[in-house]
């Protein structure tokens, strides 16, 4: 963008621009009255040309200070040759007092010039912004909010070339003034060497969480790999809104420090204590080289997997929200089918194109086949049944699961039975026993018995909306529940004519909630026997 292009400064007070635009005018107007006085045409075209440049100068504010400063001391120039050749003769007072107030204005827009360039007037400025910051006795009632304070905004922009003043207030012990002082570096990207561990030594040392997230904020900018590895560190920071500053300021520029951050994330999503966070960088699009790690660590041990699944996934629903890149679908559905992709991540990937509307007949008949995993199948066989309750390959999908020596799938089974088909399983509403108790072992042998041809009572009720029948595989609402569906020939045939499942004696659990087969059984109500897929 050309200078000239460019709006006015927003530091810059309603007299600054007046007397910016009178310095501008001021040759105009002197050639203009010189050649109303004299007469001259020649001085009357030079009025003219001022006033074009006024024009083009008008946009530029203020006019003393680069890199419009020189520009304008060549106007001043220009204007004084013009008033000085066609009337070098003239005994008249007037030409000689507009050519003195040319010539003083040129040598002080010169010397203004240079004093901005030099930097004296900027860090004259910086040291009143940081006296005001100093100074001030009433603060916002939130610590969070001093960094917007106006006066760390005009610091800011007084700073852009030395941060010393701003640096200094860090050694003030109040945490309102450490915290606007912190706010005036925000997102800075040129630092002389030791200014930034500056910054990273008063974060460390603040017990104040606003004064870490705003140096967080701060150190957005910082390549050196010392300081990319401290600010990641505060991705563990005791305090959720330092953890979050964290994660945004590694965003900026994240491609090229990835390398320095990757080893510092991955001990923050593996940390117990913050399991609860969730994705790492919501709603954001991360580099290629972030994406491959965190779809590696996606098969680690929880919470490392969780939240590295849940990352991988807002990283691809910000891609889809974008737009700029048709293919991601057919990327998705690849990672979805493909032997390398971790089985819950391929579930949470399937729920985003499932969100979007991307997730094809054809891929979904796909997901249920047997060489599948089983997550997969079981987040296929439910869709299917919500989208119709009476669909036979669903069906068979989920005896097929039913009848796996598993007991967590079995009671994710059993949520996909009651709360989707009706069929009263005596689960409880809210999350599902934990699979090691007796009430999962018992529930277990009745989604094996159902799996064997029992029909146990159908619920009145339908499940709650928005919650997923089968809880722990997917985090995205499935969507508005279902209404109980009809009598179904297909669920209500000969093979579901036995009685239900009588109480079950503590002494007959199995840990397997499996049975075993009896001689007279045939093949497709045995457990083991592939007829039943």
């Amino acid at each position: 963008m050309r200078w000239t292009d460019r709006a006015p400064r927003p530091d810059l007070a309603l007299g600054g621009w007046a007397l910016s635009f009178l310095l501008l005018l001021l040759p105009t107007a002197v050639l203009g009255f010189l050649a109303y006085r004299t007469g001259s045409r020649e001085v009357l075209a030079g009025a003219g040309v001022q006033a074009l440049f006024l024009v083009v100068f008008v946009r530029a504010h203020p006019v003393w200070r680069p890199p419009v400063g020189a520009s304008v001391v060549v106007l001043y120039l220009i204007a004084l040759a013009w008033a000085w050749v066609p009337l070098r003769g003239s005994a008249d007072w007037a030409p000689h007092l507009v050519q003195g107030a040319l010539l003083v204005g040129a040598v002080v827009l010169l010397a203004a010039n240079d004093l901005s360039r030099s930097g004296a007037e900027a860090l004259r400025r910086a040291n009143k912004w940081a006296r005001r910051i100093a100074a001030r006795k009433r603060w916002p009632g939130q610590l969070s909010e001093c960094r917007l304070a106006p006066e760390a905004a005009a610091l800011r922009g007084a700073v852009r070339d030395d941060p010393g003043p701003a640096l200094g207030l860090l050694a003030d012990p109040r945490p309102e003034v450490q915290a606007a002082a912190l706010g005036a570096l925000e997102f800075r990207t040129r630092w002389r060497p030791g200014e930034a561990d500056v910054v990273l030594r008063a974060v460390r040392e603040s017990r104040e969480p606003a004064v870490r997230a705003a140096g967080a904020y701060a150190l957005a900018g910082v390549t050196a790999p010392d300081l990319v590895a401290g600010l990641a560190g505060l991705l563990r920071d005791p305090a959720a809104e330092v953890r979050r500053a964290a994660s945004e300021a590694l965003l900026w520029g994240a491609e090229a420090r990835w390398p320095y951050a990757r080893d510092a994330v991955k001990e923050a999503m593996a940390d117990p204590r913050l399991a609860d966070d969730g994705a790492l960088f919501a709603g954001a699009r991360l580099p290629a080289a972030a994406v491959a790690d965190l779809i590696t660590w996606s098969a680690e041990h929880p919470p490392l997997a969780r939240r590295a699944i849940l990352t991988v996934a807002e990283h691809y629903h910000a891609d889809l929200l974008a737009g700029d890149r048709p293919d991601v679908g057919a990327e998705l559905s690849a990672m979805i089918l493909g032997d390398d992709t971790p089985p819950a991540l391929r579930v949470e990937l399937a729920a985003l194109l499932r969100d979007h509307s991307l997730l094809t007949p054809d891929l979904l008949d796909r997901l249920t086949n047997p060489d599948q995993p089983a997550p997969i199948r079981l987040f296929a066989a439910e869709l299917m049944l919500r989208i119709n309750p009476a669909d036979p390959d669903g069906v068979d999908v989920l005896r097929g699961l039913a009848r796996q020596p598993n007991r967590e799938l079995a009671v994710q089974v059993a949520g996909v039975l009651q709360g989707v088909l009706g069929i009263d399983l005596g689960l409880p509403d809210g999350s599902p026993p934990a699979p090691n108790s007796k009430a999962a072992a018992e529930l277990t042998r009745r989604v094996l018995a159902w799996a064997n041809g029992s029909d146990p009572a159908r619920k009145a009720a339908a499940p709650p909306p928005g919650r997923p029948s089968s809880p722990g595989f997917t985090t995205r609402p499935i969507g508005p529940p279902l209404p109980v569906p009809p009598p179904n020939p297909f669920l209500e045939d000969s093979l579901l004519d036995p009685p239900p499942v009588g109480p079950i004696e503590e002494d007959e659990e199995d840990d397997n909630a499996s049975r075993l087969p009896t001689d007279d059984e045939p093949p497709w109500r045995r457990p083991g026997s592939s007829a039943v897929l």
